[in-house]
């Protein structure tokens, strides 16, 4: 199957009379080497030579983030990854549209989607991914004689400016497209609503097997904290080990997260997240133990402090992460659990806030601002409007009461410890009021 590798790439420029030069290249002292370029690679070992061009291209070019420019390439390598099992050459475009790679991967990822192994916000983005890639080869020539390889058509989209005046704007569609139609209701964070009580029961029930204690302990962390995945994967034992005590909430210990810390935030957000004391003797202990050790063992001097690291001691990248839980996913849904096709790490996020301004707003003397201001805070949101949509969530479509109460109960460790979660929930037992 084709793979999507990180290498280490050094941006180089022409300067053939340079004593240092290298087949006249010499290393581009205003551009920094990377570490983790995202590179697709086919199963005998060739390069995907026109796509790898192409991430470049986004990244050199037109400054694309490396987040951004990785998940393009993620998208790209499932395409790459289908057509080797298809196995049609990316090029392959006969006269009848059908017989197309093109369209027969639009109805692959369809089908994918509709039998709940793809998201489909996933399918949506995979195929304006390589559409877009398609786009820019045949500008480019890689498309050669086949510059043809679909129809656009162009639509008029109505909008309103920040000033309130209507505008509209000519924007070019092709009839690739998978059109992501969203249910209706309230959604959180990234169009995402919290894991119910059945699915979190059954997901820390196989997760306390600890067939992947690293997974284990990820989840139960972004489960108490809310934190994103790019935040607990980068969590260090200095964060950790300089935690102070909430002022407010017993049993709550604050960590300082962002720019300084090590610790990764969305858009470099700087803050304090909050974690049960319990938790965070838990991520010391993991920290001090023979298999966090032996994995620090093969990492650079640059990830000996963190606290999660692969088998290999690499740090966890978006591919490598979402690699493991495409994996459990896979797992879960072999084992009978199909529910599990469309699951999102980030839904452990939605539920820790969805708890977090429940619990809030049922506090005496807290008002909807403050409790507004307070989840804010802890979940590191940029805009108060990702904030407000918890309290119209909570409003609209409440879930399962006494699941939440009994989760800020072992948040706050008023009636339990942080290290019965998963006895607590992989019992068996029902959230009702006794």
């Amino acid at each position: 199957m084709a793979v999507l590798e990180n290498i280490n790439h050094q941006p180089m420029m022409f300067e053939p009379t340079s004593i240092n030069s290298e087949h006249g290249l010499v290393a581009n002292p205003n551009r920094k080497p990377l570490d983790s370029f995202p590179q697709i690679f086919f199963s005998d070992g060739e390069p995907w030579y026109e796509a790898n061009r192409y991430a470049f291209y986004r990244h050199d070019d037109l400054q694309k983030e490396l987040k951004t420019v990785s998940r393009e390439m993620t998208h790209l390598a499932r395409y790459a990854d289908w057509l080797e099992e298809a196995d049609l050459h990316w090029l392959h475009f006969p006269k009848k549209k059908g017989e197309r790679c093109l369209f027969k991967f639009r109805g692959y990822l369809i089908d994918q989607r509709d039998k709940g192994f793809l998201a489909p916000s996933t399918a949506t983005q995979t195929m304006t991914a390589v559409i877009a890639f398609y786009r820019w080869a045949s500008a480019t020539g890689y498309a050669g004689e086949r510059s043809k390889l679909f129809d656009d058509k162009t639509k008029v989209v109505s909008f309103f400016d920040k000033v309130g005046f209507s505008r509209t704007m000519s924007v070019t569609s092709s009839e690739l497209s998978i059109p992501n139609r969203t249910r209706t209701g309230t959604l959180l964070e990234d169009g995402l609503t919290p894991i119910n009580q059945a699915s979190t029961k059954t997901l820390m029930a196989y997760l306390s097997e600890h067939r992947n204690y690293e997974l284990y302990l990820i989840s139960k962390v972004a489960l108490q904290t809310g934190c994103r995945h790019e935040t607990v994967t980068t969590l260090n034992i200095d964060a950790v080990q300089n935690a102070y005590p909430d002022q407010i909430l017993s049993n709550i210990m604050r960590v300082k997260v962002g720019p300084g810390t090590g610790v990764e935030t969305k858009f470099n957000a700087s803050g304090d997240i909050y974690i049960p004391q319990a938790l965070l003797s838990e991520l010391t202990e993991y920290f001090n133990s023979a298999e966090a050790i032996l994995r620090r063992s093969k990492a650079s001097n640059a990830l000996q402090r963190n606290i999660f690291l692969t088998s290999r001691g690499n740090r966890y990248t978006s591919q490598t992460f979402g690699t493991l839980l495409h994996r459990l996913k896979n797992e879960l849904i072999e084992a009978g659990h199909t529910e599990f096709g469309r699951f999102k790490f980030h839904q452990l996020r939605a539920t820790f806030g969805t708890m977090l301004m429940r619990a809030l707003l049922k506090t005496q003397g807290m008002s909807s601002l403050n409790a507004i201001e307070f989840v804010q805070e802890a979940m590191l949101h940029k805009d108060p409007s990702s904030t407000w949509k918890y309290i119209k969530f909570i409003e609209k479509e409440p879930i399962e009461e006494k699941f939440l109460e009994t989760l800020w109960s072992i948040f706050t460790g008023s009636q339990e410890q942080s290290n019965q979660i998963i006895e607590h929930l992989t019992s068996g037992e029902t959230f009702e009021d006794e």
